[in-house]
């Protein structure tokens, strides 16, 4: 079994053939000046690969200037940035008695003295706690909460009973339920913060992740077996499993992709050049990434099996065309020359479009999109360029003149189970084109209301399966704390000391109120929390004075008494000049549908209680990131697929020379797309950042197939002058490599199903339902519009040749 044709090439296209056809006579004569060429360049790529880097923060999503990245610079400037480690210590896992307590607070201390970047460390030990100083009621004590571990652990546990009734503490240090303690490193700003980039420095990130990762392997910490989060963890973990994957999948597509030329090609060869071919063109994409100054993310890991499951297919159509040209009694060097004359065209045809697919995610504003448009359309160009050099090469060595192989003579000497397929195809679009018109349109139907049901799915942690450790760690926050992401407000009143208003404070209180009340949120923590503490601690403690000081000069004295107490987190909570004030939200991961709603009821909300444009509220924080990037995900599916089929549809009509025939090559490019996007919304998928990708890819990498069969069809009908015929001519010489490229497109995206990211498992589903269904589209579909539009005009009685001979004679 093999994927040659069993049928002429004469060239099929608008592109003069001859070109290719003596590039390839030109790549054999200097074959080893051009295969010495080739490893030079290779190796210089690969010397290039050594300085690539994985950034997965949250920013890299959004383009330089975004509305999400001014407001979180805006915050980050007024308060810091929001950057931490995040631990937790769970009794289940170590019993909170003075042994272990104290390594705790010996871990706080190593952490502040050691962690790069580390400013201060806060846990339940070192907390700061407002109470009362004094008889008289006249006197505030801000001091440790637990200075000194007792030994007695009645003592321990009636101070643990003692912090559960401290609103402030709850799901913030301490868990309600007791049964989890927290530990939160804060960070200082990192260099790029700042705008500062030093090429040679290591990524801050992974600095702080490997030493608190260093610092607990200590036999010291070991028994206390704490989850880590945070964000340089998080980032650092994903980075880490997006170089697994890439490893993964990469070496399952190079397996997959040999043992299925091993079974469709001829021979040794015709599994080793598609897969050097392609491989070489994965390792000069990624050096290129490298020159280029880019960096790898969660969608690089996609890079290798696209390019790979894409560029084979140059690869095989030139093998097939130089076996259809060999076994007529061609030697090595004519087959080849007439090989490239007959597909070098195509295939570079197929190249751009496939090219032009991928530069349509530069209209989104999603940056990683745009620049994986960069690096694909950069390696399906390079796997053009050497397929059309290393092919000609490898397949010029061997005998010169082959015996003619009579079984190869004719377009039906295969006669197996896909030549008959492919005849039963044929009468099928013929004898039945309405109907097959008629069921593929009422498919369409169907999986319309499919694509309504359809919803975006934004947040990152929900990528990843529940078996990855990440995953669990984050699940862990989520069940004992609820805080795994936040939502944050910057209420700027424009004048100084504007938030000492009584009114003001008022609001921003009942804000806070709402917000802890809203089922999603778990912790609201504002300025109002910490005034209210303090007046109570004014009078003895009693629960009855926990509330907002009533008027400004009251506010005042209370923020100076807290000051001069020795208060230190005033400046997480309000302005330099108390002109603004923070109110954070914390919560568990949530469904975007569930933050969008949360969201506008805190928008609606603080439109009751600040509108008027006195005051200027900034929402930001990773759940305000989340739902941006949301927005950009929805519009850019819809800008990246509007671009891609808009260029595609342009170049398909100049190359077929017919606006009629060049609309209809478009159906098996559409149909695919919008099927897949029903198919979603029925099953239940979601789009997210990885699957938001499908629809350009598909109308990109489909396309291909389309070009071949379509070109063809157009030769073939200026031939035959009928469209019966030129169908069936279409079908015995492209069919069988057409249906080949698909299934080696199917099983290849197939490796996406063993990734651990839910993501790209989706997408290895999604792209071979797609393609299976492109494939039906482009034998069935399509072919069923050109009988019943008639798209090339009225048929001949006699085909073109024969009329050539009537008018000679």
């Amino acid at each position: 079994m093999d994927y040659r044709s069993g049928q002429n090439n004469d060239n099929h296209i608008g592109i003069k053939g001859a070109f290719f056809g003596r590039a390839a006579a030109h790549f054999i004569r200097k074959r080893w000046w051009w295969l010495g060429a080739v490893i030079l360049v290779t190796a210089f790529m690969v010397t290039q690969m050594s300085t690539l880097e994985f950034d997965n923060a949250p920013e890299i999503w959004f383009v330089e200037d975004h509305d999400a990245l001014k407001a979180r610079d805006r915050f980050h400037d007024a308060f810091g940035n929001d950057r931490f480690v995040f631990l937790l210590f769970s009794k289940d896992e170590m019993p909170f008695n003075h042994e272990n307590l104290k390594a705790m607070t010996d871990l706080a201390l190593q952490f502040e003295t050691e962690v790069p970047y580390a400013t201060r460390v806060t846990w339940l030990g070192n907390v700061e706690r407002i109470r009362s100083g004094g008889q008289e009621n006249q006197e505030v004590l801000i001091e440790q909460f637990m200075p000194e571990v007792p030994r007695d652990q009645k003592a321990i546990e009636a101070l643990l009973l003692e912090a559960l009734d401290e609103p402030a503490f709850v799901n913030d240090l301490i868990s309600k339920d007791g049964s989890v303690l927290t530990m939160v490193v804060e960070l200082e700003s990192f260099p790029s913060d700042k705008g500062i980039k030093d090429e040679k420095a290591e990524n801050p990130n992974y600095t702080v992740a490997l030493k608190v990762d260093e610092i607990l392997a200590n036999p010291r910490y070991k028994h206390l077996k704490p989850h880590v989060a945070g964000g340089p963890h998080f980032n650092y973990m994903y980075d880490q499993l997006a170089r697994r994957e890439t490893s993964k999948l990469f070496l399952a597509v190079v397996g997959v992709q040999a043992l299925l030329l091993l079974w469709l090609g001829r021979g040794l060869r015709g599994v080793v050049v598609p897969l050097v071919v392609t491989v070489t063109s994965v390792l000069w994409t990624m050096g290129a990434i490298s020159l280029l100054g880019y960096t790898l993310n969660l969608l690089s890991t996609a890079l290798p099996i696209m390019l790979i499951c894409v560029g084979i297919g140059d690869s095989v159509h030139g093998i097939a065309a130089f076996y259809d040209h060999f076994d007529k009694g061609d030697n090595r060097k004519q087959a080849l020359r007439k090989a490239f004359s007959d597909v070098g065209g195509a295939v570079m045809l197929t190249s751009l479009t496939t090219a032009a697919g991928f530069l349509a995610y530069l209209t989104t504003h999603l940056k990683p999109y745009r620049e994986m448009g960069i690096y694909i359309a950069l390696g399906v160009v390079f796997a053009f360029l050497l397929t059309i050099i290393l092919t000609p090469i490898f397949y010029s060595f061997g005998k010169e003149q082959p015996k003619i192989n009579a079984k190869r003579k004719g377009p039906k000497a295969n006669g197996d189970i896909f030549d008959k397929w492919l005849a039963f195809t044929h009468r099928i679009v013929m004898t039945k084109s309405l109907a097959v018109v008629v069921v593929f349109g009422s498919i369409m139907v169907v999986t319309f209301f499919g694509y309504l049901m359809m919803e975006v799915e934004s947040n990152t942690a929900k990528l990843i399966f529940k078996r990855e450790p990440l995953r669990q760690t984050l699940d862990f926050i989520d069940e004992h704390m609820g805080t795994s992401t936040t939502l944050e407000y910057l209420i700027d009143t424009r004048r100084q000391n504007g938030i000492k208003d009584p009114e003001f404070m008022g609001s921003l209180d009942e804000l806070m109120t709402t917000a802890d009340a809203y089922p999603l949120v778990t912790k609201a923590v504002s300025i109002t929390d910490l005034l209210k503490r303090m007046r109570r601690s004014l009078h003895g403690n009693q629960p009855e004075y926990y509330k907002l000081p009533e008027t400004r000069n009251s506010v005042a004295q209370h923020l100076f008494l807290y000051e001069g107490s020795g208060g230190a987190t005033l400046d997480r909570l309000v302005g330099f000049t108390y002109d603004m004030a923070r109110l954070s939200l914390k919560m568990k991961t949530v469904d975007t549908g569930e933050a969008r709603a949360l969201e506008a009821a805190m928008r609606a909300k603080c439109e009751e209680l600040f509108g008027g444009g006195k005051v200027e509220i900034v929402q930001s924080g990773g759940m305000s990131m989340y739902l941006a990037m949301n927005d950009i995900l929805y519009e850019g599916q819809s800008r990246s697929f509007l671009a891609a089929l808009t260029a595609i549809t342009l170049m398909m009509i100049l190359v077929l020379r017919s606006i009629k025939l060049g609309l209809i090559s478009m159906v098996p490019n559409l149909f695919p797309v919008f099927l897949t996007m029903g198919f979603m919304g029925l099953a239940g998928f979601y789009m997210d950042v990885i699957t938001i990708s499908f629809a350009a890819i598909i109308i990109g990498v489909a396309v291909d197939d389309t070009i071949h069969f379509f070109t063809r069809f157009r030769s073939e009908f200026i031939r035959w002058g009928t469209y019966d015929k030129a169908l069936k001519e279409t079908y015995a010489s492209v069919g069988r490599p057409i249906t080949f490229t698909t299934l080696i497109l199917i099983i290849g995206t197939a490796v996406f199903t063993i990734s651990s990211l839910l993501g790209f498992f989706k997408l290895g589903i999604l792209f071979g339902f797609a393609f299976l269904w492109a494939l039906l589209a482009d034998f069935y579909f399509a072919p069923a519009l050109i009988v019943l539009l008639k798209p090339l005009g009225q048929e001949r009685e006699e085909p073109e040749f024969m009329l050539a001979e009537s008018y000679n004679a």
